[in-house]
């Protein structure tokens, strides 16, 4: 525990000081070489910090907000683009580049001033109700695992999708319900339905971690399609993110990847292409319901096998079920002594 909050004091130290210091170095230089060398220098920081941590789930969350997402912004702002511009104010620039929250970057002006036509901003109770459905369902999903045993490994493997997508969606939505806490601002949701989609085109463009998405369409995607096309622009992203996901197995694991994050990644970038293709020869309109069962059962086996695989010979799955159960437990210990004066959570 000692040694995790050292690594929290030290992120909490490092990530505002290097955000401090993008936004001053960008509103004195202009985009180009000259600002993307100037950020450079923070960019081992943000690859550093997941190494502090020892647990995994502090690790891969570190992975995925500094060494991906915060790095990928300063590129995308060294260059002009992107969700980070210098003149936003200090501290929705340090929130906006250090976590996974998509902020506006025309100022909504205040309430009483606001035109009838402009959209108020989303209520906080948006992020709310997730991070409640999350924890919940979450709950639901380790009281059952123990009864899984005469489960198909496939369909436990699916359950393990919806335990992944639960987590993301509780630690976004807690993150984005503090921003705009702070902030007062409306923050844009991270996903949508993703475990009701008939399409892999929905569910990678629309529906699954849309954080990401926005980053790799301008980083990767809208460049490469700019040259070379859209089905082009469309297998740069997927190879950009099988990069990336081949870092945070390097992290967690602490092993050599061997490719099946891309291999991973790539198979679903030509999947969405050969979907695309089908449907506009009128070759594959299937029923929603077949198409629901069909992407679902291509998600999971695929998934199953290249991805869930690579983690679980490395023992990374026990670890982060363990961690996640111990967790569980401490959140319901502190709840039930913080409500027991009350008298209502005598039966937890």
């Amino acid at each position: 525990m000692a040694s995790e909050l050292r690594a929290m004091a030290w992120t909490v130290l490092l990530v505002p000081a290097c955000a401090w210091y993008a936004r001053s170095a960008c509103r004195r230089l202009r985009p180009g070489l000259p600002r993307l060398a100037a950020l450079a220098p923070t960019f081992p920081v943000f690859v550093y910090l997941p190494s502090l941590f020892n647990s995994l789930h502090f690790r891969l969350f570190s992975t995925f907000f500094h060494t991906w997402l915060a790095i990928n912004k300063l590129v995308l702002l060294a260059l002009g683009i992107g969700p980070l511009h210098p003149s936003l104010p200090l501290v929705p620039f340090v929130l906006c580049a250090s976590l996974p929250i998509k902020l506006r970057l025309s100022q909504q002006p205040p309430a009483a001033k606001r035109s009838p036509s402009s959209p108020p901003p989303p209520p906080l109770a948006d992020f709310l109700r997730p991070c409640a459905r999350s924890f919940f369902f979450l709950s639901c999903l380790f009281v059952a695992y123990p009864h899984t045993g005469w489960l198909p490994v496939y369909a436990v493997h699916f359950l393990y999708c919806v335990q992944v997508f639960l987590t993301l969606d509780l630690v976004l939505s807690s993150v984005a319900l503090a921003s705009a806490t702070v902030l007062g601002a409306g923050l844009e949701r991270q996903f949508s339905t993703p475990l009701a989609v008939a399409s892999l085109n929905d569910f990678w463009g629309r529906q699954w971690n849309l954080m990401a998405v926005d980053l790799l369409r301008a980083s990767a995607y809208e460049p490469v399609r700019a040259r070379w096309g859209r089905d082009a622009g469309v297998l740069a992203a997927f190879l950009m993110s099988g990069l990336l996901h081949e870092l945070l197995y390097l992290y967690l694991t602490l092993r050599r990847p061997r490719g099946e994050m891309v291999l991973f990644f790539m198979l679903h970038g030509v999947s969405q292409i050969a979907e695309r293709w089908a449907r506009a020869a009128g070759l594959w309109r299937p029923p929603k319901v077949a198409a629901y069962l069909l992407v679902s059962a291509f998600m999971v086996v695929t998934i199953s096998e290249l991805f869930f695989g690579p983690f679980m010979r490395a023992g990374a799955d026990v670890r982060l079920m363990e961690e996640a159960a111990a967790m569980l437990h401490l959140i319901m210990g502190v709840s039930r002594r913080l409500l027991r004066p009350f008298g209502v959570v005598s039966s937890l």
